[in-house]
């Protein structure tokens, strides 16, 4: 097949379903090259259609979610950038196969150069500082495919001129020899071990990676040193409380969540769901909607006219928050903290309404609704009003194409020029069924990929207009992050 080409391959059965107008939030984006890199890995690369460079801008360890339209249903998943940040180049995703996983199985079997997706802009937390010396200290924890966005840092520092770099130190566990992501250009990165030192587990040999190896290996460099982890969640907490006990400071330290996307995590159990169309309430519009068996909140929500933020649609970003003011939900796998679950916050687009519920709000609503202020709850920004023109829709995907094209017709030295690139205001399509603006930070931290602070955000519909570039201060790192990729 040949590449760069937009169109479809008659094999791809997944893709060949892509709507007109892309899904809200996200562009569409095309896949150029594919290899195996270990058993059941795959890394694709992915180009704005038409072109051999990078859909938007990046940072070296952000996220992007896909989106995969099929005959029943979209699929959404989370995955790294492992790229250095040089958005004159696609981008680079690294798939792991997982047992029972939609997604990663397409990945592994179907797609090929030329197959068609869609994409959400880059996002995250989980990134290096914006300034980084030869004096600092880095400490690298992996497991698995947790090696996905530290791979990208890692690779931003070897671009570094030799006297700029820092050390690194990189502890990564996997099952085997064989199944270690990027041994081969993890073995050539630093072979005189000038600036990264690296420490493999291996289980299948009896090697299993400790709290205690790390830090014993780390030394006296763990108390300054920036910390990065994205593996078992246990592996991470136990860590992250020994720092803490030691005094490294929380800006030190950054943790992703490692979360799979495309397994059984977040499937909820069938007793959970409700087997009779139940009622959802929404106390700031009056609305009482009607929630079919096996829908989530958000799903509802989007049915009834409603236009709830939201992003990776995984339950790993918090993009989608809302409060519940009465009812339960069932929400398998999720990430919010003990004081969020007890202000009646819940990730919609996970949870399952267990009998009837009233949200405090549902997000944008539907066009002449009016809403009424609830005391304590946020009535949120209201929606524009729809166009059902399909040649408007058109126009708008243009709109969005050119804006991401804008976005990319540069070359930074760095991953820090990528980011002030990054920070545009695109205009997404606009359409029968989505449409929104997008607004990317590209600040640092993940789950495993990330939750950025400042995400892509839903946004009524709007019609198509000029992309333009609105400059943002770039806000300070945080130590932790809420969502991701999934590895």
């Amino acid at each position: 097949m040949q590449q760069n080409t937009w169109g479809r391959s008659p094999d791809d059965s997944m893709t060949r379903v892509l709507p007109v107008a892309a899904p809200m939030n996200m562009l569409p984006v095309q896949v150029i090259d594919r290899n195996m890199i270990a058993p059941d890995v795959v890394s694709v690369q992915i180009v704005l259609p038409g072109t051999t460079q990078a859909p938007a801008p990046y940072l070296p360890g952000q996220f992007v979610t896909l989106a995969l339209p099929t005959s029943r249903e979209t699929l959404y998943r989370s995955y790294s950038l492992c790229g250095d940040g040089d958005a004159a180049r696609p981008w680079e995703l690294t798939i792991k196969r997982m047992q029972m996983g939609a997604v990663s199985n397409y990945f592994y079997q179907s797609v090929q150069p030329g197959t068609l997706l869609y994409a959400s802009l880059p996002r995250g937390t989980f990134t290096l500082p914006s300034r980084v010396s030869p004096e600092m200290v880095f400490v690298f924890v992996a497991m698995g495919s947790g090696i996905t966005p530290l791979m990208g840092m890692l690779r931003a520092i070897q671009r570094l001129p030799e006297r700029e770099r820092p050390l690194v130190q990189l502890h990564y566990a996997s099952r085997s020899p064989d199944d270690i992501i990027y041994r081969d250009e993890l073995d050539e990165m630093d072979p005189d071990r000038v600036w990264l030192r690296q420490r493999h587990y291996i289980s299948s040999e009896g090697r299993r990676m400790t709290t205690d190896m790390v830090l014993d290996f780390a030394g006296p460099l763990a108390p300054r040193a920036h910390w990065y982890m994205c593996g078992a969640e246990s592996l991470k907490r136990e860590l992250q409380d020994e720092l803490n006990a030691m005094g490294v400071a929380t800006r030190q330290i950054h943790t992703e969540v490692f979360a799979s996307q495309h397994g059984p995590a977040y499937r909820v159990a069938q007793s959970a769901l409700a087997s009779e169309p139940t009622d959802l309430f929404i106390a700031d519009t009056g609305d009482a909607l009607n929630v079919e068996p096996g829908e989530t909140l958000l799903t509802a929500l989007e049915r009834n006219g409603y236009r709830p933020d939201f992003s990776c649609r995984a339950g790993t970003c918090g993009t989608c928050k809302l409060r519940v003011l009465e009812g339960e939900v069932d929400q398998p796998g999720e990430i919010l903290s003990p004081a969020e679950k007890a202000d009646g916050i819940v990730l919609s687009c996970i949870a399952h309404p267990i009998g009837q519920v009233t949200l405090a709000s549902g997000g944008r609503a539907p066009a002449g609704v009016v809403r009424r202020k609830i005391p304590g709850v946020s009535a949120g920004r209201s929606r524009k009003g729809r166009t059902g023109v399909r040649a408007v829709a058109l126009v708008g995907m243009s709109a969005l194409l050119y804006s991401s094209w804008n976005l990319t017709n540069h070359k930074p030295d760095s991953w820090v020029a990528a980011a002030s690139s990054a920070q545009q205001t695109i205009p997404a399509s606009t359409s029968p069924s989505a449409g929104a603006t997008i607004t990317s930070s590209a600040t640092p931290g993940h789950s495993g990929g990330g939750a950025a602070t400042a995400t892509p955000g839903g946004g009524g519909k709007g019609g198509p207009s000029a992309p333009t570039a609105t400059p943002k201060p770039k806000p300070a790192p945080k130590a932790t992050s809420t969502p991701s990729p999934a590895h």
